[in-house]
């Protein structure tokens, strides 16, 4: 296949070999060569191309061949030099050739339509302009050219300018001497005054202005003048001639600059600082071409100076100013001009630039252009095959198609039958093109495969061919059953269904065992409406997720169902790709833990409740602690029975007191106070006779179903007893307010998962009322009169067997009456040895032991319940008193409280864990405040024992002697 490229026609190239054969075309000689392709010679292409023109260099072409062959020849023999050519369309355009590297010869032709335009119009504008202007040789003094303005103010008729010359028109000769001498010397003058004559003599005073300039070779003079006869009027028409004749300079397309004699600019163009814009910052009158040189060079401007800066600088200034015609010069930034230097005779010279990058660059572009298109398509890794239409007769392949199909001649060698070459050939001429063109072809071995053809109609040397890419589909049909393969073993139910009609593409397995063997996606919905809906959405946006919709099942049943799907294009068609999820288990999910959510918002209503009452158990511990103390030291010491009677009322009272609060505070603490293994069916035998002595119903009946097989748990066993008696005095109430039932069972055994105990409290009364059945372990709620109950003691229950790490609730089920589960975790740990009695360790008397308690009261009450054991007791009622009698005793027992002005429990623990680490072993808290973040933190922290105010006697000694022989036992 010749090489071709399509280009803009604004450029064309045409070569011929050594032997004036054609060798190569492009643009509108491309079309001549097939015109003449039976003559391709040099004379016959050239003639045939001329044929379009009227004239060559301002000569006219006539109409012969021979005609035509001068004008080739004429273009032959300008080599380097253009040629300005019209066409008889009105088209200008710029001949030029030059050798090719194979000896024969390149001929170029570039449209200069819109230069010719620009000229014309600078004529136009000269031509009309109200300032006189002319143009002379400055040889001869011949006029070339005289304005409108100029003939109307000398009174002469442009016809009578023939072989006229400027010094007819000075009023003294001499005068126009000395203007052309100063024109030599400078080049150009401004503003000078001078006598001139009009035709009939009339005596004319004129300022002109005159630049001396070179066109085609000759050396010419461009004036415009001024009549200074007015003054006034005669300076602005001076400034706006010079204004002008600068404007004219302007307004060439090429860049222009004057040197004068000293080669020192004296004045260029915008276009001449634009081509130079690397250097414009130092373009200014005056400046040396020397100077120019050197920075240019050290801008790295110009291509060829590049890497040898000083080398080159160094041989343009050796040579001086050279005088050249479109000298080819390149810029660094790929620009590049036809550059032209003339001398002036006043030893001056003039810079011209012309910009030819666009030209260069449509020659490289149709020399490069051929390779550059085999070289894509020599490297495209699909295959492509240019044949005829008419016999398939291979014209070209690039490598990918001859490693398909091998190096056939014929593309019909490609079918599997000819008639499907055929239908693809029928296909294509309808339209020029086709695409994914789906058929069966055979490869360079023999074997059929899967492919998919583009194709375009094309021109080639005057027959029509067809261009195809063919892509082999074997691997997207594989990859496609694969897709197809893991979306049918994918465990959700996935679909493509037609958007419009709802009409089922593909569906997985999971979506017929889903939905069953429907073929519309629309029978899917219990209501039809809710899909229009669905696929409005999918309309707007495009894509769908969790979109919630009641549907129907293989089965017919309802169910909620949650769909996600994109709108995608397939086939042209809108289709929609979705997976469909069965919500019911789910929402059955959420609906659990929407009860889990109820449950923790009863937690933290305990929560509150806790904090409540430890505030109150706190501020009740310091007065109870003397009540309770005191009153049980005067029963001990009391002889007479009336004073013992007054004081075991007191004590009683005082201990009821001390109940409620430690109650209050068991209720509000995070854990349990005191956790042993705890035999379960034995705390319930004692829970049900406490509640039946108290039984006030008749016939009421308690009975107990125990599990004797159930393992211990680990628990505080009163309370837990008291949480079953409150249970059962409950059920009490309602069956004696109710009178309904009569029976109440507390029955014990293991939970479905073996890991806890359950308890279970029921009765056969009136049962709790739906609508309250969530409030009923709310603190301070109750159903009772005011006075009949306080509200707190469910909200009791559940903090207690939920600082057991159990739970607690209403069987809402359960339709007989009423029933509580608890379910409390079974032990791990062994039973723990029986502890010696205590009394064995009470011969430590003499032991000195410091009391320390901001309440003055609690910390006397204790000192004489140990002076009375026989220890030496001192008392400090700060942090710092007591720092300051460690410094001065050696102690052998320490109890603190806890929260105190100044240094504080903790402060007193550093101190003795710090200073006197033998006495920590020996030390212990007293303290109303163990619920505090802060206490807590200590007591975890520092292991020692504590007791909980308020405080009797009995616990005293117990902590104390319990203190003392633990050290004795590490001893």
């Amino acid at each position: 296949m010749s090489r071709h490229a399509t280009i803009d026609h604004s450029a064309a190239f045409v070569r011929f070999d050594a032997h004036g054969a054609l060798a190569e075309a492009s643009g509108e000689f491309e079309t001549l060569a097939g015109i003449v392709s039976g003559r391709a010679g040099r004379d016959d292409v050239l003639c045939e191309y001329l044929e379009r023109f009227d004239s060559i260099n301002q000569s006219d072409i006539g109409q012969t061949t021979d005609d035509r062959l001068r004008a080739a020849a004429l273009w032959q023999g300008h080599r380097g030099a253009p040629l300005e050519a019209r066409m008889k369309d009105g088209r200008w355009r710029l001949l030029s050739s030059c050798p090719a590297q194979d000896g024969g010869t390149l001929y170029i032709s570039v449209d200069i339509t819109g230069q010719k335009d620009k000229h014309s119009l600078m004529q136009f504008l000269v031509e009309n302009i109200p300032l006189p202007m002319w143009v002379n040789r400055i040889e001869t003094g011949e006029v070339l050219y005289s304005n409108s303005a100029s003939n109307r103010l000398y009174n002469v008729k442009p016809d009578a300018l023939d072989d006229r010359t400027i010094s007819e028109f000075f009023f003294d000769t001499d005068d126009s001497i000395e203007m052309l001498r100063k024109l030599q010397l400078k080049g150009s003058i401004e503003n000078y005054p001078v006598k001139t004559k009009s035709d009939s003599g009339k005596e004319i005073l004129v300022r002109g202005c005159a630049v001396l300039t070179e066109r085609g070779g000759d050396e010419i003079v461009l004036n415009a003048i001024q009549d200074l006869m007015d003054r006034t009027e005669l300076e602005e028409d001076t400034v706006k001639a010079r204004d002008m004749l600068r404007d004219a300079i302007e307004s060439l397309s090429e860049g222009f600059a004057l040197y004068d004699e000293d080669n020192r600019l004296v004045m260029f163009n915008e276009r001449y600082k634009e081509m130079n814009h690397a250097v414009a910052d130092i373009l200014e009158p005056g400046l040396d071409w020397e100077i120019l040189m050197r920075e240019t060079a050290r801008r790295g401007i110009y291509a060829d100076a590049v890497g040898h800066e000083d080398e080159w600088v160094s041989g343009r200034i050796e040579n001086g100013i050279e005088y050249i015609q479109d000298y080819e010069l390149r810029h660094t930034d790929g620009t590049c001009y036809l550059v032209s230097v003339h001398p002036t005779k006043l030893g001056g010279f003039v810079v011209t630039r012309t910009d030819v990058t666009e030209r260069k660059l449509a020659e490289a572009a149709e020399r490069d252009g051929d390779l550059l298109i085999r070289q894509v398509l020599e490297a495209s890794p699909a295959p492509v095959v240019m044949a005829r239409v008419g016999d398939g007769r291979i014209l070209y392949r690039n490598p990918a198609a001859a490693e398909l199909f091998g190096k056939v001649k014929a593309a019909t060698e490609f079918y599997v039958s000819i008639d499907d070459r055929a239908d693809y050939i029928t296909t294509l001429l309808a339209d020029g093109h086709v695409d994914d063109y789906k058929l069966t072809l055979i490869n360079r071995d023999g074997d059929e495969f899967p492919a998919s053809a583009y194709g375009r109609l094309a021109e080639y040397k005057g027959e029509e061919v067809v261009v195809t890419t063919t892509i082999d589909l074997t691997r997207l049909n594989e990859a496609e059953a694969m897709i197809r393969k893991v979306l049918e073993a994918c465990p959700v139910p996935v679909q493509m269904t037609n958007a419009e009609t709802g009409r089922l593409l593909f569906r997985s397995p999971e979506t017929t065992a889903l939905f069953g063997p429907v073929e519309i996606a629309g029978d899917y919905y219990v209501d039809a409406g809710e899909r229009q809906a669905y696929i409005d959405i999918l309309h707007k946006k495009g894509w769908v997720d969790e979109h919630k919709v009641k549907l129907l099942n293989a089965k017919g049943e309802e169910f909620w169902g949650s769909i996600s799907a994109r709108l995608i294009e397939f086939n042209g068609e809108d289709v929609i790709v979705s997976n469909t999820r069965d919500l019911t288990g789910e929402l059955a999910l959420q609906d659990e833990l929407s009860s889990q959510r109820e449950l923790l918002f009863q937690n933290e209503k305990m929560s509150a409740l806790g904090e409540l009452l430890a505030g109150v158990a706190h501020e009740l511990n310091n007065p109870l602690s003397i009540v309770v103390g005191h009153s049980l030291m005067l029963r001990e010491e009391a002889t007479d029975p009336d004073s013992i009677a007054r004081i075991e009322k007191i004590s009683a009272a005082a201990e009821r007191c001390a109940k409620i609060v430690k109650t209050f505070l068991a209720m509000a603490r995070q854990q349990p106070t005191k956790m042993e293994n705890t035999d379960v069916n034995a705390l319930i035998s004692t829970a049900v006779d406490v509640a039946g002595y108290g039984k006030h119903g008749e016939g009421l009946e308690i009975d107990c179903t125990l599990d004797r097989e159930i393992p211990d748990i680990i628990a505080d066993a009163d309370q837990i007893t008291q949480v079953i008696i409150n249970l059962i005095i409950n059920a009490e109430q309602a069956i004696m307010t109710a009178g309904k039932g009569k029976r109440i069972t507390v029955s014990t055994g293991l939970s479905k998962s073996e890991d806890a105990v359950e308890i279970i409290v029921e009765d056969d009364g009136p049962g709790i009322p739906q609508n309250i059945m969530a409030r009923i372990f709310e603190p301070f709620f109750t159903t009772k009169d005011v006075g009949d109950g306080t509200g707190i003691g469910l909200a009791f229950c559940h903090r207690i067997i939920h600082s057991h790490g159990g739970h607690i609730w209403v069987d809402a089920e359960y339709l007989s009456g009423s029933r509580f589960v608890i379910q409390l975790p079974v032990s791990k740990q062994a039973e723990s040895e029986p502890a010696e009695d205590g009394d064995a360790e009470r011969n430590r008397v003499g032991v000195r032991a410091l009391i320390v308690d901001d309440e003055v009261e609690v910390a006397e009450l204790i000192a004489e319940i140990l002076k009375k054991e026989g220890f030496r007791v001192d008392l400090a009622h700060t942090g710092d008193e007591a720092a300051q009698r460690l410094r001065e005793n050696r102690y052998g027992l320490l109890l603190s409280d806890l929260n105190m002005p100044g240094i504080d429990g903790r402060g007193l623990f550093e101190i003795v864990r710090d200073e006197y680490p033998d006495l920590l072993e020996r030390t212990a808290f007293i303290t109303g405040d163990t619920m505090g973040v802060a206490s807590q933190s200590l007591l975890r922290e520092s292991q020692c024992a504590y007791l909980e105010k308020p405080v009797s006697p009995a616990e005293l000694r117990e902590l104390v002697y319990g203190i003392l022989k633990s050290e004795k036992d590490d001893g």
